[in-house]
């Protein structure tokens, strides 16, 4: 019952208002209330830190599968990056090979699959990428200025872009020559 209840209650009942109110002040919690008050945050807190970890910072990945090192149907290691990671990479040497798979040559996924160094894979057809899609740039220092199209494969050097090849002549033609 609220306080304005309790003294109307009081008033019908010709009581002291007053002596009402000190006599419903709050009543100490007994153990149980307590127990019961502490197990129910700390299991709000519990669901809160997993829900968090799942949808905002997906450090626990139960629904998703994971994008880096797996195979595709060729039996080729992939490792999928953002065209905006592009010179963000630990490696101090390595391609990123932008492409489109619906659209994929199998020539050049070949001499991909021939080169040494670590490779990085870019897809196009996603979202993410489409500010990178357009008339290519050419080497470029800064990463919001690159454009590519479909096939590109930038080398990257000490977070910088060293060699840029665009379509699929200019990329057989330079880097199966670097295989042999």
């Amino acid at each position: 019952m609220g306080r304005e209840l309790r003294r109307k209650q009081a008033k019908r009942e010709g009581k002291n208002v007053r002596e009402v109110q000190k006599n419903s002040k709050d009543k100490p919690l007994s153990t149980k209330t307590f127990v019961i008050i502490i197990i129910t945050m700390l299991l709000f807190g519990v669901i809160l830190y997993i829900l968090s970890g799942i949808f905002v910072t997906k450090e626990i990945k139960w629904f998703s599968k994971d994008d880096t090192d797996k195979e595709d149907s060729s039996g080729m290691v992939e490792n999928r990056i953002l065209a905006s990671e592009t010179l963000k990479q630990m490696d101090l040497t390595y391609y990123v090979y932008y492409y489109d798979p619906d659209d994929e040559d199998s020539e050049v996924s070949n001499v991909i699959y021939g080169l040494t160094e670590m490779v990085y894979r870019v897809d196009l057809s996603d979202d993410f990428n489409s500010n990178y899609i357009g008339e290519a740039s050419g080497i470029v220092t800064d990463i919001h200025d690159l454009r590519v199209t479909n096939p590109t494969i930038i080398k990257v050097e000490d977070d910088k872009m060293t060699e840029f090849y665009s379509g699929k002549d200019q990329i057989v033609s330079a880097l199966d020559v670097d295989r042999d």
